[in-house]
């Protein structure tokens, strides 16, 4: 069987090449850094002192990772700086099993990346002055001279001198802080090697808040954060103690550092760096009250709080295992909204996880999620490393039940801590901890790209009495890509049993007594696969108001709607009065809206009142398929007066895709606010990009001006991309500002501007797709513009035109689907 529907990319870049670790020939033993950072003339002034000993051959010889650095001597012993190294040269050379120490004075002044000074700027004025560095996956390089690759660990201490009145933060514990002069020196020692990617530095006007000691150890915790925002790092990291403790009860290990803190800064590249004790978050995680009704921090907090076991103290060997960092820590996030919320929010991030890495390997491609096989290591931090490698782990909770599982994590935990690990140590513990060899699981759902997309079809027969499962696999399937093997639980009422799948067309017959009112697949939700259900409406129905578990209710609803029959109807009509999880009416509502038809108009209008504010916002999106007057109406009134940000926004987004001759007005008001992260104005350039109405173009424009926030000028280059979709005589001026937003000083404005760039599909935007490809130093930035060029080489060839008379025929086959039930709705009258 094959499906032919779905042409992936190749992950691998033109260029790509398998990736292993360097050669070593002595390991480093401990860095002491002494820093002072100048950050008005953003530069930094250095000591690297750096511990080595020999391992079995006498080492004359040693090159460091040192870029931009301007290093004026080494200490005991000779040196030359050249592409991105530095050489040191020892006279005598170092006898095996003998240590080393020499220092490099250096300094760098407006480094390309690694260290970052943030300050006021014409168009930023009252942006405070600060310094951080953020080091994944090899930019360490670029502000201290080391061995630059995750296996290379050591003990390390940090001296950061900065003006009296400032705050400065490293590894580890805080063992002085002393005043001298004008001047404040903040010493850290960090006693637990780590990986150079782990280290930190950060220096500004930050504020302290104590949140007491936490754990079996009492380990003290602490956050910062810039004058003013205290209360909202309360409600950003006011959990962390409860989390330590409780990872520490899971993980069957305690917190392994001597501190903990959390410091949040301003124009951060990622959402949160776990370096060694001292976690960097990015301050849009700080929000206010009205944002906490539905926003909530716990998610990074948690995820970053997790790799201080999983990629601190136990660290992938090289990046190619990087999911045993990645992965786990967002399998963590899930744990702590089992520990916080209970099970029905574990399960449903399970099921978002799997929705993110499905959308990636649908629409981008598909690879194992162990590959040494990439231009850059960035190019492997994405959804299969995260999102998978977290679902995989569900899978294997499930494999081996949750007393094995957390048995087979301690002794994963135990036996590796402070080690660099490969994926098949982590094999290993879980054969030690429960004598379960799963080298054929691992091979097929880590080291195997892809994943089933299953269709289960259940039918009764009432003479043999029997049921019989019908689970059909419809990814291709061919001597390369053989039909997944895997053990599953299926459940007819309150029997469960457990069944194996070897095939692509498996027939599974199970005697009876009566016929079952409800048939249930995977009742735990712990299979990695795209299952769609067939049950029939009754069983679907069935499923829907009685299934425990909240991914087999999604998966019932869906089916219900792609039915939309009376029974369908009524069925999901009442989940949306008695459904006690919000996730599943989120799933429900987008499903239903995408019919379009108009009794699912009439639950969404309904669902606006929900007490939950996620529900309402995926009621307010969902009818964004809806134009004409009565879904503009209920999104007007739900955009202006609901208290939730994100609601507003989502209604505010829809509404334009109504188009209704009242939504212009809205949007181009709401467009002018200044809520939270932008969260509100983002919506209301999303539907104003909607309209398809040249009037929009003004505000879009003026949203991109660089006075205005990040998260704007984010919103403002994907809507403008969106707009040219729709308004073919707009391509051009879009096509300029793109290309100026390209280079935007903020990370994430021009990795939005790339993805805009490969919407639009213009050819005049290849050069800079090119140079960005080939010269950035980023490399997520050159992994994405690489495939925006590639996207707008390959589809350039075909006219906007045709791609917009696509757009039109499908409307119009959706307008007849509408027409239609119009039409049985007035037969059945």
């Amino acid at each position: 069987m094959r499906d032919e529907s779905n042409e992936h990319q190749a992950f691998a870049l033109p260029g790509t090449r398998p990736r292993y670790g360097p050669d070593k020939i002595a390991t480093v033993e401990h860095i002491d850094l002494h820093l002072t950072p100048d950050l008005a003339d953003e530069s930094l002034e250095g000591v690297c002192t750096i511990t080595v000993r020999a391992l079995d051959e006498p080492v004359s010889h040693l090159t460091l990772n040192a870029v931009d650095l301007e290093v004026s001597h080494v200490e005991d012993a000779a040196f030359a700086s050249r592409d991105g190294a530095l050489e040191i040269e020892f006279d005598p050379a170092v006898a095996p099993g003998e240590s080393k120490t020499f220092a490099v004075h250096y300094r760098v002044r407006k480094p390309r990346h690694g260290l970052f000074f943030v300050k006021p700027v014409p168009a930023h004025p009252q942006r405070p002055v600060h310094a951080w560095t953020q080091c994944q996956d090899e930019y360490a390089r670029y502000w201290f001279p080391c061995l630059d690759y995750p296996a290379e660990k050591q003990t390390t201490s940090t001296t950061i001198v900065v003006p009296k009145g400032m705050f400065a933060l490293g590894n580890g514990l805080l063992v002085e802080r002393k005043d001298e002069d004008e001047k404040t020196i903040f010493r850290y020692r960090q006693d637990v090697a780590h990986s150079s990617y782990l280290m930190t530095m950060v220096a500004g006007p930050f504020i302290e808040v104590a949140q007491g000691k936490a754990g079996s150890n009492g380990v003290p915790v602490f956050y910062y954060v810039l004058p003013g925002r205290e209360s909202d790092g309360e409600r950003a990291f006011g959990k962390t103690p409860a989390m330590i403790e409780r990872f520490e009860e899971r993980l069957g290990m305690p917190y392994p550092y001597a501190r903990y803190s959390q410091i949040a800064v301003s124009d951060f590249i990622f959402g949160g760096m776990e370096n060694t004790s001292a976690t960097t978050q990015t301050d849009r995680t700080l929000h206010d009250s009205t944002a906490h009704l539905d926003f909530s921090s716990d998610p990074l907090v948690s995820h970053e709080l997790a790799h201080q076991w999983f990629g601190d103290l136990l660290t992938c060997r090289d990046w190619s295992h990087a999911w045993l960092n990645e992965g786990f820590a967002t399998f963590m996030e899930a744990v702590w909204k089992e520990i916080d919320l209970g099970q029905d929010e574990y399960r449903y991030e399970i099921f978002e996880n799997f929705a993110a890495y499905l959308k990636e390997d649908v629409e981008r491609y598909s690879r194992p999620i162990v590959c040494n096989t990439y231009l850059a290591p960035s190019d492997i931090f994405d959804r299969h490393l995260y999102q998978k490698g977290a679902v995989v782990l569900h899978m294997l909770r499930g494999e081996l039940g949750d007393a094995r599982f957390w048995r087979a994590i301690a002794r994963y935990v135990r036996d590796n801590a402070q080690r660099s690990v490969e994926t098949i140590d982590f094999v290993r513990a879980i054969e030690n901890a429960t004598g379960r060899n799963l080298r054929g699981f691992f091979a097929q759902w880590v080291f195997r790209e892809g994943h089933p997309r299953l269709e289960v079809r259940a039918d009764w027969d009432p003479k043999r009495k029997v049921v019989t499962l019908t689970i059909d696999q419809k990814q291709t399937i061919d001597t390369v890509h053989p039909a997944y093997q895997f053990d599953v639980e299926v459940g007819f009422d309150d029997r469960l049993i457990r069944v194996r799948v070897e095939r692509g067309h498996e027939t599974i017959t199970v005697p009876v007594e009566s016929e079952p009112q409800l048939v249930r697949f995977d009742p735990g939700g712990f299979l990695l696969a795209d299952v769609t259900y067939a049950l029939g409406v009754d069983f679907a129905a069935a499923a829907l108001q009685r299934e425990p578990n909240v991914v087999a209710r999604i998966r019932a609803g869906r089916e219900l709607a792609r039915d939309g029959g009376r029974e369908a109807r009524d069925a999901i009509e009442a989940a949306f009065a008695r459904e006690p999880f919000w996730g599943v009416l989120v799933e429900l509502a987008a499903a239903i809206g995408a019919t379009r038809a108009p009794w699912a108009q009439t639950i969404l209008v309904g669902a606006l009142a929900h007490s939950h504010p996620k529900v309402v916002r995926a009621a307010a999106a969902a009818l964004g398929n809806f134009r004409d007057g009565r879904a503009a109406s209920a999104l007007i009134a739900t955009a202006q007066r609901h208290e939730s940000y994100f609601v507003r926004a989502s209604a505010l987004t829809a509404l334009g895709k109504t188009r209704d001759e009242r939504a212009y007005e809205v949007l181009a008001a709401a467009a002018q606010e200044r809520s939270w992260n932008n969260t509100v104005e983002a919506g209301a350039l999303h539907g104003l990009a909607e309209l398809a109405d040249a009037r929009a173009m003004a505000p879009l424009f003026e949203a991109t001006d660089p006075t205005n926030g990040e998260a704007l000028r984010r919103a403002a280059v994907t809507a403008l991309a969106r707009v040219a979709a729709l308004v073919e005589e707009e391509r051009g001026r879009v096509a300029d500002a793109v290309e100026r937003l390209i280079d935007d000083d903020a990370l994430l404005v021009a990795l939005a501007a790339i993805s805009a760039a490969e919407s639009l599909g213009d050819a005049r935007l290849l050069p800079a797709l090119d140079r960005l490809g080939a010269e950035a130093v980023d490399g997520r930035l050159r992994r994405h513009a690489a495939e925006a060029a590639m996207h707008v080489r390959k589809n350039s060839k075909v006219p906007t035109q045709v791609k917009l008379l696509r757009d039109d025929i499908d409307e119009l086959r959706e307008e007849q689907h509408r027409l239609q039930e119009k039409i049985e709705a007035l037969a059945r009258a």
